[in-house]
């Protein structure tokens, strides 16, 4: 059994791979991105489209459908293809990653072999991500140039209000900057969610089932300030191998992990029984938790951490023992009034 330290470091050096492509992809995003609006730029600003006339309607209307077909297939289509290359090489670590994990934690990978993938089985994987409730793929090639193009309408019609041209004018901060938060939220998601998918793949399909058992998996939120309370509620809870997960938001970085990982202890290299340890960064900074340590635990003995993430009278309430964890999120996700 390798030392329960380097269970640690595996997941730190994976999250590190992963944010560093996140960032890479996000930054060459984000440059295709803002050459495909200015042109767009240019074709309205050149359309003649803010001159009140009797054929106002149907151009605007021309222009937001040319403009969503633009987007579509000068930054979509590109940018999905650009994705299912980059992420390629990546799927084969998160691979590795997994085998890694389940052969740590004392199971046994029932195919020797591995799972070998191929361009058209990495594509699939990509495109099929769920990010935001839709696939990867309908998010860049559909959702987000019928974005763009509402952003753009909606800036062509305040150009021919009262305001005039001036209002038009801050078309280049408000529609690139909203989209560009869209955007990173997108890729950020897209391909934390193509790894996941990538692991659970190992866990499904290479992993022993008798060692993995009924509640094979189990939902891992990531403990520090940035955790969401539906994320931190979430923590804990059983799923078959056969699960496929879902986010609950953008952005999300919660893992399905096999549940003896985190289950039950372990036999370390001078031959003692230890409980797994996972990062967490509380008020305390970093620190390694034992992952029997329930989520709803560590945030009531994170004074600071909690009001962080429920806001500071809600997160006090949970703190002081006011309200209980559930009833914290409930009131977290309703309706501010």
């Amino acid at each position: 059994m390798a030392d329960l330290s380097q269970q640690i470091e595996a997941f730190l050096r994976n999250a590190l791979k992963e944010k560093q492509l996140e960032d890479r992809l996000i930054r060459q995003a984000l440059r295709d991105l803002r050459t495909t609006l200015a042109a767009v730029e240019r074709v309205v600003g050149q359309s003649g489209v803010l001159a009140v006339g009797p054929n106002r309607e149907r151009t605007i209307q021309s222009i937001t459908a040319a403009v969503a077909k633009s987007v579509q297939d000068s930054f979509g289509v590109p940018q999905l293809a650009a994705m299912q290359e980059a992420l390629a090489p990546f799927v084969e670590q998160q691979l590795k990653f997994a085998r890694r994990m389940v052969t740590m934690a004392g199971g046994d990978l029932s195919a020797p072999v591995g799972l070998a993938t191929n361009a058209a089985q990495v594509q699939g994987i990509v495109n099929a991500a769920v990010v935001g409730g839709k696939t990867l793929s309908t998010q860049l090639t559909q959702t987000l140039p019928a974005t763009v193009a509402d952003r753009v309408e909606r800036f062509i019609r305040l150009g021919l209000s009262d305001l005039g041209g001036e209002t038009f004018a801050t078309y280049e901060d408000a529609v690139v900057r909203t989209t560009a938060n869209n955007v990173e939220a997108i890729i950020r998601t897209g391909v934390h969610e193509v790894g996941n998918a990538a692991q659970q793949a190992i866990y499904e399909f290479e992993a022993d089932p008798d060692w993995l058992g009924a509640d094979g998996l189990v939902w891992t939120a990531t403990l520090d300030s940035a955790v969401c309370p539906i994320c931190l509620k979430l923590d804990g809870k059983r799923f078959p191998s056969t699960y496929r997960k879902v986010s609950p938001h953008f952005q999300c970085r919660c893992y399905l992990l096999p549940w003896k990982w985190r289950s039950q202890d372990m036999l370390n290299p001078q031959g003692e029984f230890v409980s797994p340890k996972r990062p967490a960064e509380g008020d305390g900074d970093q620190e390694a938790l034992d992952f029997k340590v329930a989520a709803k635990r560590w945030v009531v003995d994170n004074p600071a951490t909690a009001q962080s993430i429920f806001g500071k009278k809600l997160g006090q309430r949970l703190v002081d023992g006011e309200i209980g964890f559930d009833k914290a999120v409930k009131l977290w996700q309703s309706p501010k009034t």
